[in-house]
């Protein structure tokens, strides 16, 4: 064995996570707040309902697109780090390095520490029903009770990813069968009081009135944000059993079920909400959960949305080191991230330098600042990736995936031109947020300069790449 090999093989992470696990990473990622408060601000800037309805199911399959255009990505290169891996094997180590540079800063602590703090509301919004004048209440109603609260979440999940991958894609697979079930039961149970009750008049609630079409785009923005995390899976690509079957399946599996999920989710809202009621409303799911069971259905709503964060948590906590560890492993992070633990066989340091990042998030109350910048920046990769595997069919036609796009390039080209026009309409409606996001991206550039020139010695950066672990086309 060459010694390449061998330093690949004592630098790759262990194939251990199933084909569920990567499924239920996917559904994790994806089923959020969003699905949960979008569709009111939506309903407010469309008007028509049914446009409200033929969005969701747009967004569903541009979210499709790019899971049948990153299946073939990941097959080809079943490595940590998702766009990070894709980006530096097709365009070089610049993309790839602001790619990882923007989840490093933002894309998976900032999420974990928003996910943590809502979860210590949602808590306190049900022990206020369950008995309103105990200790941990009161411990709750404390801007520092939650705050502490969302900081033992972000280390109570890190050192379980940390300890046993296996053990933490159990229970990452165990908090999304709660969630998905929680869901399932509201869906079953809101249907059924609907059949039961005969004045329930769906075309009735239903909004058909002209279109306002100035904000046709910016409900297909919070639609997307809302199915953010298709490609969860493909961050775990190095630790997926069999990815050339595994991975296709859940990036597509997963998706496919949370497009259907959303779906009637939506239909539910509307078959048991007029419209009007819905507009500009951010809680719709307890407003519809309100109409459909009474009020006192709330506090179950409330443990079920806290089990929902739970398995965000989870899920993005599980994912984010992958792509630090990938980073470091081609020295362009701290080496000291690429570290595997000799027992554990997990990227500890990555794990604690994410912890330590989302709970200076929680403490210092700038997550919520930094999502709203950064939604803009984190589109920008996953459309660059889905461009690299139209350039790499033209580049290196006798590279051959195990997984091919179906229906070629028409998946692909519906998801750039969507995305693109998502991004414009973002620019246009919010021009200072994007900008700023622009601006987070290309901070990163100094940095990259850094480790080319003093951690590679100004090497030549073709030299560079060439000799980077997992590089397929040389």
């Amino acid at each position: 064995m060459t010694s390449k090999l061998l330093e690949e093989k004592k630098t790759s992470l262990k194939r251990q996570l199933g084909l569920w696990t990567a499924m239920f990473v996917v559904m994790a990622s994806m089923i959020g707040s969003g699905i949960f408060g979008n569709t009111g601000i939506i309903q407010s800037a469309v008007q028509n309902s049914y446009v409200v309805l033929f969005l969701w199911i747009l967004g569903g399959i541009i979210a499709l697109s790019g899971a049948l255009s990153y299946a073939e990505l990941s097959t080809l290169m079943p490595h940590a780090g998702g766009e990070y891996v894709y980006l530096k094997n097709i365009f070089g180590l610049l993309p790839s390095f602001l790619t990882g540079w923007v989840s490093f800063i933002v894309a998976f602590s900032a999420p974990a520490a928003s996910a943590g703090l809502l979860a210590g509301d949602y808590i306190h919004k049900a022990l206020l029903v369950i008995d309103p004048a105990s200790e941990i209440t009161l411990f709750f109603s404390d801007v520092f009770g939650k705050k502490l609260f969302g900081s033992f979440l972000i280390i109570f999940f890190s050192i379980i990813h940390i300890v046993e991958v296996k053990k933490g894609g159990y229970l990452q697979n165990l908090l999304t069968i709660l969630k998905v079930s929680f869901i399932l039961l509201f869906l079953v149970f809101g249907f059924f009081v609907i059949y039961q009750n005969p004045h329930y008049d769906f075309n009735k609630n239903l909004k058909n009135v002209p279109v306002e079409w100035s904000g046709v785009g910016l409900g297909l923005l919070f639609v997307m944000f809302a199915y953010s995390g298709w490609n969860g899976a493909s961050y775990l690509a190095e630790e997926i059993q069999e990815p050339e079957k595994n991975l296709p399946r859940a990036l597509i599996g997963g998706t496919v079920f949370v497009m259907i999920l959303y779906f009637l989710l939506n239909l539910l809202y509307y078959w048991s909400t007029p419209a009007q009621q819905l507009e500009g409303q951010e809680a719709i799911a307890a407003i519809t959960a309100s109409n459909l069971f009474g009020s006192n259905i709330t506090t179950l709503f409330n443990i079920g949305f806290f089990i929902i964060l739970l398995s965000t948590i989870s899920a993005t906590i599980m994912i984010g080191p992958r792509v630090y560890y990938a980073m470091a492993r081609d020295n362009l992070f701290f080496k000291a991230a690429a570290h595997l633990h000799p027992k554990f066989n997990t990227p500890v340091m990555s794990f604690i330098i994410q912890g330590i990042l989302a709970i200076i998030y929680i403490w210092s109350g700038t997550y919520e600042q930094i999502q709203t910048y950064m939604g803009f920046a984190l589109s920008i990769f996953p459309v660059m990736s889905v461009i690299g595997l139209i350039y790499l069919r033209k580049k290196h036609p006798h590279i051959k995936s195990p997984y091919q796009t179906p229906f070629y390039p028409l998946f692909p080209v519906i998801f750039i031109v969507f995305s693109v026009i998502t991004m414009i309409v973002s620019y246009i409606g919010r021009p200072v947020e994007c900008t700023i996001a622009i601006l987070a991206v290309l901070s990163g550039i100094p940095f990259y300069i850094f480790w080319i020139k003093v951690i590679h010695k100004n090497q030549d950066v073709r030299e560079i790449r060439k000799n980077i672990l997992n590089y397929p086309f040389k």
